[in-house]
């Protein structure tokens, strides 16, 4: 049973008549322009009214920065939504939500947000008595919501950040606490890193607030609200071609099990090339396999901002991709480096704080969406001098550009811009072949309707529970991305337990994805081992 109670002081949350959470209804907006100004606002008023549905409660609060702030709080019965009113002009640098002068006071005592680790750590719970500051690597964007247990009572409380379309200028909700005159005080924070500018008037994304009987309930119905409240859209066709459903076969770690099987010098990336796949197509021919998609992976290519292929590792790329599907039904995807800035011109690009990428694509830059255009064609069209492949498989979504410096010249930032890139590449791609197929791993219903397939991502090697990994980030996929079908990805191929594992259970989580047909170092699959994963891909088969 959720409740909340609203006073000019506090705006307490309730779990079956107990106080969960005492917050603080003062956030903080600060701005930067060339230098952060730090605000420190005062409430001076406190008023309620009634409207269609909901009473809204306002404070009214004086500010260094603005010329006025309103903190409003809806009760819905079943919810609250909390949003922020500036009057005024500056650009908005961080928002944080409920912090007033010691942040806000908590009963609970375990968090959980839905942000899976590379390396599988804390596996996205947390102490509340602590910050938890996680950026999403595999998630990208993930759902922006924080699940909290309360002991002694079943029921969850959620916190949830949702914006109008257009107005996701953010890649994080960080949950932050302190320790200030002998209390710890928690409250959530955006970072609009100086992208959003204010002149006269704006408010801020809503603080969802609301309980939910578990963890999957939670962030159900944060889906649900983007899908209701005409902010995300879901996909319109959910009638796909045969050969989106897979098996999948991917040359990852088939490019670093051939070569040393062989006794190659070739790098990972180095093996990208035609040898390899052909005796790829050769094994899964032998060993009773028959995926309909086979993706051509890193680095296949010569530079990864305009992709041409390398015609030293591919004399005739779109010879081998016809034949492919001509002689085997295997239909071919190519992977592509998002944000690449490999062979672009320094006028296409911008500057990004992130210590992985300096520069980085701006997709709202014209000359280079042209560019972008020309490139889905080249890629998948199958006009002369094409290379009619029927689909790509972005990754490197973690390079999106972070920081202050991140200018585009769309003025996008966050999440906009990176929803911005995906619309674009598959707006042009289904324009260069309307049946090709998109995969990436975005984890928010705002890009539902732009994938085709939700790929689970990366599983490190030093992990040993790949069905599990992967059947908890399926759930968190069919949530946020409804009608996307599910890449179950590849294991890390390290130890034969945990490999055998995945690949029988991967038809049951989605669409088997195999990684790897050559013994890895290490690791040896039996004639055995094959005919039953080749017979778990036929029983596969008929289901779908």
């Amino acid at each position: 049973m959720f409740g909340a109670e609203f006073t000019k002081d506090r705006i307490s949350i309730k779990l079956h008549d107990e106080v969960v959470a005492s917050l603080d209804p003062a956030s903080v907006i600060n701005t930067f322009d060339g230098e952060e100004k730090i605000d420190k606002p005062v409430v001076t008023g406190f008023s309620r009214e009634e409207t269609d549905g909901a009473s809204r409660y306002v404070w009214t609060a004086s500010s260094e920065i603005w010329d006025k702030l309103e903190y409003v709080a809806e009760d819905h019965g079943d919810r609250v939504e909390y949003y922020i009113r500036v009057f005024g002009n500056g650009d908005v640098d961080s928002v944080k939500y409920f912090k007033g002068s010691c942040g806000s006071d908590y009963e609970f005592d375990r968090g959980f947000t839905p942000i899976p680790t590379v390396d599988g750590a804390e596996q996205c719970e947390f102490s509340s008595q602590r910050t938890h500051d996680e950026f999403s690597f595999l998630t990208i964007p993930p759902m922006f919501v924080y699940v909290f247990d309360t002991a002694g009572i079943s029921e969850k409380c959620a916190f949830a950040l949702a914006a109008d379309r257009g107005r996701h200028n953010f890649t994080k909700f960080a949950y932050k606490t302190d320790f200030v005159k002998y209390r710890r005080g928690f409250w959530f924070e955006t970072d609009e890193c100086g992208h959003t500018k204010v002149d006269g008037e704006w408010t801020s994304p809503r603080v969802l607030i609301y309980g939910a009987a578990d963890r999957d309930a939670a962030l159900s119905r944060y889906a649900k609200y983007y899908f209701e409240n005409g902010i995300a859209d879901k996909k319109e066709n959910t009638e796909y071609p045969r050969f989106w459903y897979g098996p999948i076969c991917c040359g990852w770690i088939e490019q670093a099990a051939y070569p040393a099987a062989k006794g190659l010098s070739y790098g990972q990336m180095d093996m990208a090339r035609e040898e390899l796949y052909d005796n790829f197509n050769a094994e899964l021919d032998r060993r009773g396999l028959h995926p309909s998609l086979m993706i051509i992976d890193d680095k296949w290519q010569t530079a990864y901002g305009d992709p041409c292929a390398d015609t030293e590792k591919w004399p005739d790329l779109r010879g081998w991709i016809d034949k492919n599907r001509a002689e085997r039904g295997r239909h071919t995807m190519l992977w592509y480096k998002m944000w690449a800035s490999e062979g672009l011109p320094d006028d296409e690009c911008m500057a990004s704080s992130s210590e992985y990428q300096r520069r980085v694509a701006d997709p709202t830059n014209p000359k280079y969406r042209a560019r972008l255009k020309d490139i889905m064609h080249r890629l998948l069209s199958s006009d002369e001098g094409c290379y009619n492949a029927d689909g790509l498989k972005l990754d490197f979504a973690f390079f999106q550009p972070t920081g202050r410096e991140a200018v585009s010249c769309g003025g996008l930032y966050g999440v906009e811009l990176f929803l911005e890139y995906i619309k674009t590449i598959y707006a042009f791609a289904k324009e260069a072949k309307p049946d090709c197929v998109i995969s990436a791993s975005p984890c928010h219903p705002l890009f539902a309707a732009h994938v085709d397939h939700a790929r689970l991502h990366d599983y490190h090697p030093d992990l040993r529970r790949c069905p599990e990994e992967f059947a908890f980030r399926k759930k968190l996929y069919e949530t946020a991305m409804p009608y996307s079908l599910i890449d179950t990805d590849g294991a890390a191929y390290r130890t034969h337990r945990d490999t055998m594992r995945y690949l029988l259970a991967a038809p049951s989580l989605g669409i088997p994805d195999l990684y790897c047909i050559t013994d890895m170092p290490g690791l040896h699959l039996t004639d055995d081992d094959w005919k039953a994963v080749a017979d778990a891909w036929r029983e596969y088969e008929k289901r779908i």
